[in-house]
């Protein structure tokens, strides 16, 4: 073979490399993506559980113990989503957080 020929091989390697390292970061970012989803979708119900029970279901019950809404009950519902928001109600409800 002629320099010319091993240089188009080269590039015809390296184009190929190229395309299957693309494939692979797309895949990646696709499932990174899908699992942010389902993380963020967590977060917002969590979020609207506190809120739902603060506002809805307090007033209308004889419950006297409301969730409040400040940094420490926002870090665990962002943390922990619905399972957190749930916790956070229970410890409520008994007394024993607030």
């Amino acid at each position: 073979m002629n320099y010319l020929g091993d240089k188009m091989a080269m590039e015809l390697i390296f184009t190929i490399l190229l395309v299957v390292a693309a494939i692979i970061i797309a895949y990646i970012l696709y499932k990174l993506l899908k699992t942010a989803k389902k993380i963020a979708v967590n977060i917002i119900a969590g979020f609207l559980v506190l809120i739902i029970f603060n506002y809805l279901i307090v007033p209308f019950t004889s419950l006297t113990h409301t969730v409040p809404l400040n940094l420490i009950t926002l870090i665990v519902t962002a943390l922990t989503g619905v399972f957190g928001a749930l916790v956070l109600i229970i410890l409520s409800v008994f007394g024993i957080l607030f």
